[in-house]
């Protein structure tokens, strides 16, 4: 009889196991109106005549210890220094007491094609909801803020609490902005080195693809 009731035991116990160790593996996309193509420049308004909405897809993959909330990038014109800046909306909701996390912005015009890759760090210790409008911004060139149409935002890497970082897979990523009608590659998804040369100039160096020893570009971001 004792046999018998240890051998019930461990049929029931087995199972338990595995479900406390399961993961998922679904990512989420989720879609969000980032308003109006239309923008204003030290040239004037552009875009006024289209009817297209700028739209912003999170991906989220819920084994991430935070989620995003309307996460995305919008053009905003500085009057007083006559430059157009790209800046973050939006925050995140930790699942768990977090200490740094970092963000991702791919930015894509029209046709899919991509534009450039932004990456905004926050270090804040917080199990509450984080505005990710933390007054940071990004010089940006006439002609990329106006055929900014697309914008995918994703957490790239997450510090708890307790010192662990989790760091994501760019292939769960990549994947479905390819579902969307996004060219992208996992290489992409790094944030293209930028620096100020001056006031007025814009400087970075796009990360290289397979086969590419990367394209260096400079623009005027004012007259």
């Amino acid at each position: 009889m004792r046999v018998t009731i240890a051998w019930v035991v461990m049929i029931f116990c087995v199972p338990s196991v595995f479900a406390q160790v399961k993961t998922d593996t679904t990512v989420q996309v989720r879609e969000e109106d980032g308003g109006s193509v239309a923008i204003r420049t030290a040239s004037g308004f552009l875009n006024q005549d289209s009817s297209l909405k700028r739209k912003w897809y999170m991906v989220d993959d819920p084994n991430t210890p935070v989620s995003l909330d309307h996460a995305g990038v919008y053009p905003r014109f500085d009057e007083k220094e006559g430059t157009l800046y790209f800046m973050p909306a939006g925050a995140i909701a930790p699942k768990e007491t977090i200490s740094a996390i970092e963000v991702r912005y791919v930015l894509f015009d029209v046709w899919g094609q991509r534009l450039r890759t932004l990456s905004l760090t926050h270090l804040v210790d917080s199990s509450t909801p984080v505005d990710l409008r933390t007054g940071i911004s990004w010089p940006a060139l006439e002609s990329e803020a106006a055929q900014l149409v697309s914008v995918v935002a994703f957490v790239a890497r997450v510090r708890t609490a307790e010192g662990d970082v989790w760091t994501f897979d760019a292939s769960r990523i990549a994947q479905p902005m390819k579902t969307l009608g996004l060219k992208v590659a996992a290489a992409d998804l790094t944030p293209d080195d930028q620096r100020m040369i001056n006031p007025g100039v814009i400087y970075w160096t796009y990360t290289p693809r397979e086969g590419d020893s990367g394209v260096k570009a400079a623009g005027i971001v004012r007259p």
